[in-house]
């Protein structure tokens, strides 16, 4: 637990550090440095009191007997697939790749944060936690291999976090610990573990303010209320759609709240603390620069819902598709249609994402659930427990605890439910997920269940399906995945799945680096790249090499770019969004404002898009024109 209260404050640190750089307008490599020392010397000075260590102690002599049963060695082994998976591939997340990345390297480029001039908003108005984590590594490594470290060491602390938060609202011990290896083997934190999504940090900092706050109440510590606030602020501060969860954060800690007064001095620290780590200063940035605190108050992308009952419904249908979902599902297109179908069209219209979600043949972490591993079981207990099993030995142990919590978070889950209407619903809702589902793990069944070797054996074999979720994953695959699907795609080129296949693997292999064909034809001089693209696209190929380019979205302000085009020199631009920039075809345009068409080349950004036409134009330097290569 050390360990775990450490990094819990190097996060909250390094969240309030980089509003601090930004203010001085040092957010740079040596403002970092300077930061990670003063946090290292505080460590060092406050380790007496606060209780903790930078570093954990050596592994026990026991350390691998803890790991002989089937679940504790199913982790262990899901564990070191995750860090395997991260060590050998690029991060590939794409929501990371267009909006979250970028926008790291542009505050870098300019020194602080600031409101980038684009017209992808969510590059603006989206939480900030997770990149002011990983904003050092790329400052002072300038690289981002490093970034799944943030996840992976996150996934670890999950099972002893669970497991206490179930003991301390009276679940059964042998439930909890049957739980605690099976709940993070569901196929969203497991997909997420290796990569650079955020959803799992979400989830992290919300049991850690639950686990803390619950503790509070019990010991009386101040310092374990302080830990309960920062990681309730750390949970909005990476997501505005966290922002829910705040209440059963709050109803765990809430009888431990007297003890603030006691420390008045402290607590008045932290509390400005956690209001500078939390959303609350994007939510301020966000009414400046647009009227409204989400950043987007025309509804542009369509995640705010008019109709709470069609976003219950919808969201549930949406929980309920990924939830059942296997670890293979070759026939994922035909079911995706076929349930479209079923759909009612009233609802379509209200939830306009459901005709957008689409089930894969795998699950990946844009869209993970729970999956059918965590589901099932939880089902078949419910159904035990509605025939009756297990009530002869319920436990009445922390009967008073629970129902504030669980109705805490089951009104969090309804009111993200009703209002956030999105198709990556079930991979968002992955911080809800524990909290809500306290209830199912407080039925007597489960006990009555385990009691059953079959029923564990059944357990371990569902569980066991995690493997090819990680094995196979199309994002970071442990096994030959592009020599062999290609040689079967061609050995079978009627085979559409085997094609389809074969595409997957080798877009995926490429994602984090997919414009590098286009970035050939630049000079190594070349600091300023312009872009024009549609809002879902990835400029994050052309920063490369970090730290030595910067990329100007020239969409965000086309009457000056269409006055002036070669204020950059170079320009990439996808074809096929050209028609809405201008009515002259592109190689007409460039003829006629003394632009090159360097390369055109057709890329896959995406298996569903297919291949699409990209631009690399070179305009003639004006005279007198000053460089704008980033230091």
């Amino acid at each position: 637990m050390k360990l775990g209260i450490a990094l819990l404050w190097l996060c909250a640190w390094l969240n309030f550090t980089g509003w601090a750089l930004s203010a001085l307008h040092q957010l740079n490599a040596v403002g970092y440095a300077v930061s990670l020392l003063l946090f290292s010397a505080g460590c060092s000075f406050w380790k007496p009191a606060a209780g903790f260590e930078i570093f954990p102690r050596p592994f026990r002599r026991n350390f691998f007997r803890r790991f002989r049963r089937p679940l504790p060695a199913l982790f262990l082994l899901v564990t070191v697939l995750v860090f395997l998976g991260g060590a050998l591939y690029a991060p590939g997340n794409f929501d990371a790749l267009t909006y979250r990345l970028p926008r790291m390297l542009s505050w870098l480029a300019a020194g602080h944060w600031c409101w980038i001039p684009t017209i992808n908003d969510r590059m603006n108005y989206s939480g900030l936690a997770w990149e002011w984590i990983a904003l050092p590594f790329f400052a002072l490594g300038r690289s981002d291999r490093g970034l799944f470290l943030i996840n992976a060491i996150g996934f670890l602390f999950l099972p002893g976090l669970l497991f206490s938060i179930f003991r301390q609202v009276g679940v059964a011990r042998r439930v909890a610990w049957t739980w605690m290896w099976l709940l993070p083997l569901a196929y969203g934190y497991v997909t997420q573990a290796g990569s650079i999504g955020n959803d799992l940090l979400g989830t992290l900092f919300c049991l850690a303010s639950v686990f803390f706050g619950l503790r509070a109440r019990r010991s009386g510590n101040v310092g374990e209320v302080w830990l309960a606030l920062l990681a309730a602020a750390l949970m909005t501060g990476v997501k505005l759609s966290n922002l829910p969860l705040a209440l059963p954060c709050l109803v765990a800690v809430w009888p431990a709240l007297g003890q603030l007064r006691k420390h008045w001095l402290g607590s008045l620290a932290v509390a400005g603390l956690a209001v500078v780590i939390s959303a609350v200063p994007l939510m301020a940035v966000n009414y400046l620069n647009t009227g409204s605190w989400n950043g987007d108050p025309r509804n542009t992308y369509q995640f705010q819902i008019a109709n709470p009952v069609a976003g219950v419904l919808g969201n549930g249908f949406l929980m309920a598709e990924q939830s059942f979902t296997p670890p293979l599902l070759p026939g994922a297109d035909r079911l995706n249609h076929r349930l479209t179908q079923l759909l009612p069209e009233p609802l379509q219209k209200q939830f306009v994402h459901l005709g957008s979600n689409k089930l894969n043949e795998m699950p990946v972490e844009e869209g993970a659930g729970l999956g059918l591993g965590v589901t099932l079981p939880l089902v078949l207990v419910l159904g035990a427990a509605l025939a009756g099993f297990g009530r002869a030995g319920a436990t009445k142990s922390g009967g008073a605890l629970l129902p504030p919590l669980a109705l805490a978070a089951g009104i969090s889950l309804l009111c993200y439910m009703a209002k956030m209407g999105s198709e990556a619903g079930p991979r968002l809702m992955l911080p809800y997920y524990p909290l809500a589902l306290l209830p199912l793990w407080r039925l007597p069944a489960q006990a009555f269940l385990l009691r059953r070797r079959a029923w564990r054996v059944f357990l371990v074999l569902l569980a066991l399906g995690v493997l090819p979720v990680l094995i196979l994953s199309v994002s970071r695959p442990l096994w030959p995945a592009q020599a062999i699907s290609k040689k079967l795609a061609q050995a079978h080129p009627a085979n559409a799945l085997l094609q389809r296949l074969a595409t997957t693997y080798e877009t995926y292999a490429y994602r984090n680096d997919f414009l590098a064909p286009i970035r050939v034809g630049l000079p190594a001089d070349a600091g300023e790249i312009g872009f024009i693209a549609g809002d879902n696209d990835t400029d994050y190929s052309l920063w490369h090499p970090l730290g030595q380019r910067r990329v100007k979205y020239l969409r965000a302000d086309l009457r000056h770019f269409l006055a002036q085009p070669n204020t950059c020199e170079w320009v990439v631009i996808k074809e096929n969004v050209w028609p809405a920039i201008s009515p002259v075809p592109l190689a007409a345009w460039a003829a006629a404002h003394h632009a090159t068409i360097e390369l055109t080349l057709p890329i896959t950004e995406l298996v569903s898009w297919g291949p699409e036409k990209w631009c690399l134009l070179h305009f003639e330097t004006p005279a007198g024109a000053i460089s704008t290569a980033s230091p």
